[in-house]
């Protein structure tokens, strides 16, 4: 498998199923700004509630082959194996699609994922066993604490401003690899001072 980090902001999903994991896949989805649309004659509560606030579109039926038209992502959600084998028939070559129930015919499938900020560790085992992917995550949510988020915001602001403010290479970089290996260890007053003196 290749390891990607796809832009999904604004792209049409289709979600095919109501159920719990099509909730926890739409979650994430939402928080990626994706155009979520939903087929499905029922939804869970959640579900629900944002088809009634307008995060995403229900269509209250169940699946039809014309449905993953204009789709860029196609998640075949459902407990019914034929209608996801018939999701999966009905996308073409273009389309992106991922069957819950059959991995191995999917063209891309979820990892486990610790977010602190910008920060996003992604880990497979390419299912040879998830439940060791969970415990990496836990592993690493104890290695990367919150701290991180803050200071990747800090990173992208001194980074960017070194490279429009500096112009000598040497003190450029000098002033790079500080910021990796000494600022992350003080706090956000040494920060700023960092900052304002660049």
């Amino acid at each position: 498998m290749y390891p990607i980090m796809l832009n999904i902001e604004q792209k049409r999903v289709l979600i095919v199923g109501g159920g719990k994991v099509a909730t926890q896949k739409i979650n994430r989805l939402l928080e990626q700004k994706a155009d979520v649309a939903v087929v499905s004659p029922t939804l869970t509560d959640i579900l629900h509630n944002y088809a009634l606030n307008g995060q995403i579109q229900w269509i209250n039926r169940t699946f039809k082959q014309e449905d993953t038209k204009d789709a860029f992502l196609v998640i075949a959600a459902t407990n019914n194996r034929s209608v996801n084998d018939l999701v999966k028939k009905s996308c073409s070559e273009g389309q992106l699609i991922n069957v819950v129930d059959a991995p191995e015919t999917s063209d891309f499938y979820n990892m486990a994922v610790v977010e602190r900020g910008e920060l996003k560790v992604a880990i497979s085992t390419e299912g040879a066993s998830p439940t060791l992917a969970r415990k990496i995550k836990q592993d690493l949510i104890e290695v990367f604490d919150d701290g991180y988020e803050d200071y990747l915001r800090f990173l992208l602001e001194a980074r960017k401003k070194i490279k429009e403010t500096i112009r000598d290479e040497e003190r450029k970089n000098y002033l790079l690899n500080e910021i990796m290996y000494d600022i992350y260890r003080k706090n956000e007053v040494e920060r700023e001072r960092f900052l304002e003196n660049i």
